[in-house]
This record gives structure tokens, sequence and C-alpha cells, in this order.
């Protein structure tokens, strides 16, 4: 068998630290307790250590002066300019996917809205947000432009949204992306980024109005 490079095992396991701050096993402002992620992951502190570091400088932990960890608490505020920034990126995102990518390609991203029916029962609610993170962070992927790219690895993008979960519920997202869904099949793009961009500033909207 193969064994795994040092740097391939740290970036396995700052995924798998990624996956679990977005499914709420760390919450915001929780201490990181360094021995329990290496004991729950099943590896030495090496890549634990490696993967935290990473995500301190990408200002998703903050270390205090005794050298704890605790996840950030990102405020309404925060979130207001991230998601005036998210409308634009990911709009601009979309329109390169319809560039490039035929339907075939993206099917399944595309269908991911297909079956849920309202209301929503708690466990078809964290089955929605989980389908809401990966349509948006596909979209982004898929776009295949390196700045943008470079942008979501370096500001861990798709952690800093989604930390408060979902802004809005199921009950006017679910329509907005289905509506998204059909431009995009049409090969609407003007009517598809307009589509995106605004179902993110009606959440920006949403944020504002909390403040």
């Amino acid at each position: 068998m193969k064994k795994i490079s040092k740097e391939a095992l740290s970036d396995l396991v700052y995924d798998q630290i990624v996956r679990m701050i977005l499914n709420t096993d760390l919450e915001p402002g929780q201490k990181i307790n360094r021995k329990e992620l290496a004991h729950i992951l099943g590896v030495s502190m090496t890549p634990v250590n490696e993967a935290l570091s990473r995500l301190t400088q990408e200002g998703i932990l903050d270390q205090k002066e005794n050298r704890d960890l605790y996840l950030h608490v990102f405020t309404d505020e925060d979130l207001i300019e991230l998601f005036a920034v998210r409308a634009g990126l990911e709009g601009s995102a979309l329109r390169i996917c319809l560039e490039r990518l035929e339907d075939e390609q993206w099917e399944e991203v595309l269908s991911l809205f297909d079956d849920f029916t309202l209301p929503f029962t708690e466990d078809q609610y964290q089955s929605y947000r989980k389908s809401d993170q990966e349509f948006h962070a596909s979209i982004l992927r898929l776009s295949g432009n390196r700045i943008i790219q470079d942008f979501i690895r370096n500001f861990e993008f798709i952690i800093r949204c989604y930390q408060k979960g979902l802004i809005r519920p199921p009950e006017e997202t679910l329509q907005e992306h289905r509506q998204i869904i059909a431009a995009i099949r049409r090969k609407d793009s003007a009517e598809a980024q307009n589509l995106l961009m605004n179902h993110h500033w009606m959440t920006r909207d949403r944020l504002k109005s909390l403040i």
C-alpha cells in the first residue's frame, strides 16, 4: 500500500476539520481540543497542528495568549460585507460555468433541489442545508477560474458564509434555487447571474435588518 505523504495527510486532516465546522460539529466560539481532534480523526498531533495553524492564518480560528484556539465568531456585520462580495464573485463564476459546461457535466449539481418538498422535517432541513452548500460551492469550483479558486482557498469563503447556518429559511430560498437552475437550463446566462446575485443580496438585506 502506498504511504500517504506528510503533505497529503495534512491536507486530508484540514479538509476533515473544515467538514466538521460546516456540519457544526465544531461551533462558533468553541475551544479547539487538539488531542480530541487527533483521536477523532485517527492521526497524530502533527497533521492536526499543521491544519489548525493553517486555519488560524486564514482567520477561521483565534489564538489566545495561552495558545488555546477557538473557532472564530463572525458577526452579522462581517457577513453583510461577505455576502456583498459573494454576490459578485459567485455571479461571475456562474457566467463562466455557463460558457464552459454542458448540462451533463454538472447535472448532479443542477438536480440537487429536485426532491425537496415543503414543509421540511428536521432531517430534511439538514439535508437541504448541505445541498445549499454543495450547490454554491460547486458553482465556484466548476468555474475553473484560478483567481476565484485562490480566493476561496485562501479566504475559506464557504466556512465564513455558513457559520450561522442558513440565514433565510427554505420556504424563501428553495424556489429561488429552482429559478436559478431553470435559467441555467435555458442557457440564459444573464438571467441566471441576475437571479443568483439577487439571491445573495436578499440574504445580505436580511442580515442588515437584524442589526
